[in-house]
């Protein structure tokens, strides 16, 4: 975070290449784009393994009629440090699925915009298996396992370390069970969903546009995480939004563009879910067992806090409130039923089962939390240079620092009574779309935090 590298020094493209196997592949003829690339746009989620994209291309050189593209072409894109002073910073070869959209550019009609929409070859890959195979171990062994044999991709484990250095594990230790004809992605998502911690919070297998790996997190390790910007937090002023005259080239990219709220879930909505209160019943119909547990939010939140994941200030779920008298969280306001047949694969578990009564709380608690997750966010607009430099992403902590607009500015105002801590404090990004055009380079997050400032 020291560099003071202008936000339109962040990047240039130095590779742009369109290839496809049936013109010879990528090591034999190769279409250079670098001069016609208009707009890239890349996507990053928590929720899914992988990277999508569009692309938007200038064709004034007949470059289309040549190609005849068919949706099986494959797009590499390289940026670079315009000064030299980072290393590349964005590298990636995505398969072109197909054609978004055709616009004639120019009133003879002689050159055309092509948008292409992307997706990571990974990806791609996937929707051609399908994976029916037994399984047993811990989960994230398990997926280091499916990913390195189905699709030859690392998983990063580094992002489960808390900040005393313990690594979070899912607290599912002896999975075993038959993955029934999912693809790769399916099955990584499905068992990704089934992993809890020990605080039942989720765990999120993810890609970034950093590195080709993919990344496991959990969301008591990214709350444990400090913002990569504290010193020089996303700041908005919706009575001045202009930045200061005092203020570098690279400061003033942190100067928020533009925020609104997200259209999350309200408490009725969570109520009805059975995110706050519900009932869980299971039935195994080879032995007639049934079970049945209760699960509040309430409990996880306390387990969050007294493990100094969540501070005492979270605003996701509100214990006082009781309606006739009882609190809201004690209420079976939904009742979740799940039928398993234990012994249908021998000692082998099929896709519905668990192992024991504490795994199927986990699993809602790990939902629960989620819900919970969504219920404050919002998405702001940035510039993209701070993110490249920290090689920030999704799973990480950003810091945001946004005026309250409903407090005069006065002598007698301080700077906490100027902030709205709502919208302000330390937020996960959740998902960002970077959008690289000409030598802009903006970036919309959706941010999402369970504590408000104190």
């Amino acid at each position: 975070m020291g560099s003071k590298t202008t936000q339109s020094q962040q990047f240039k493209i130095t590779k742009a290449e369109i290839s496809a196997d049936r013109l010879g592949g990528l090591n034999v003829n190769t279409f250079d784009v670098r001069t016609s690339v208009a707009e890239l746009n890349i996507f990053e989620s928590l929720d899914k393994p992988y990277l999508t994209g569009s692309v938007v291309i200038l064709d004034d050189k007949s470059l289309f009629d040549r190609i005849s593209f068919q949706g099986s072409e494959r797009f590499t894109i390289e940026m670079a440090s315009v000064d030299n002073t980072l290393d590349t910073v964005f590298s990636r070869t995505f398969i072109m699925t197909g054609i978004e959209d055709q616009v004639k550019s120019n009133d003879n009609g002689k050159s055309s915009m092509y948008s292409f929409t992307l997706l990571d070859e990974h990806a791609f890959l996937s929707s051609l298996k399908k994976l029916s195979r037994s399984f047993n171990g811990r989960i994230d062994e398990i997926l280091i396992k499916l990913l390195a044999t189905e699709m030859k991709l690392n998983i990063d484990l580094s992002y489960l370390t808390l900040p005393s250095g313990e690594s979070i594990t899912p607290v599912q230790t002896n999975m075993r069970g038959i993955i029934p004809n999912l693809s790769p992605i399916d099955a990584v998502r499905w068992l990704t969903s089934r992993a809890t911690s020990v605080t039942g919070a989720p765990f999120f297998t993810y890609a970034t546009m950093h590195d080709n790996n993919l990344r496991l997190g959990c969301l008591d390790s990214m709350l444990s995480q400090k913002a990569w910007n504290t010193q020089l937090p996303y700041t908005y002023n919706p009575a001045n939004v202009s930045t200061a005259d005092s203020q570098t080239e690279f400061e003033k990219t942190f100067a928020i563009k533009a925020i609104t709220m997200g259209k999350s879930a309200n408490t009725l909505q969570l109520v009805q879910r059975g995110a706050i209160g519900a009932a869980m019943n299971n039935t195994n119909l080879n032995t007639g067992e049934i079970f049945k547990t209760h699960h509040s939010i309430r409990n996880v939140l306390d387990r969050m806090t007294s493990t100094n994941i969540l501070g005492k200030n979270q605003n996701v779920f509100d214990p006082t409130f009781k309606v006739a008298d009882k609190p809201v969280d004690e209420y079976d306001s939904h009742v979740f039923h799940t039928v398993t047949s234990t012994g249908t694969y021998g000692r082998r578990k099929s896709y519905h089962d668990e192992y024991d009564a504490s795994k199927f709380k986990k699993k809602l608690e790990s939902k629960s939390v989620l819900n919970h997750l969504y219920k404050n966010m919002l998405n702001i607009t940035v510039e993209g240079a701070g993110l490249i430099i920290a090689k920030a992403s999704v799973g990480d902590i950003v810091n945001l620092k946004v005026a309250n607009d409903n407090v005069e500015n006065s002598s007698d105002s301080t700077e906490e009574d100027l902030i709205d801590k709502a919208k302000s404090g330390d937020f996960i990004i959740y998902d960002t779309r970077h959008t690289f055009s000409g030598t802009s380079h903006k970036v919309s997050m959706n941010l999402c935090k369970m504590e408000k400032l104190p």
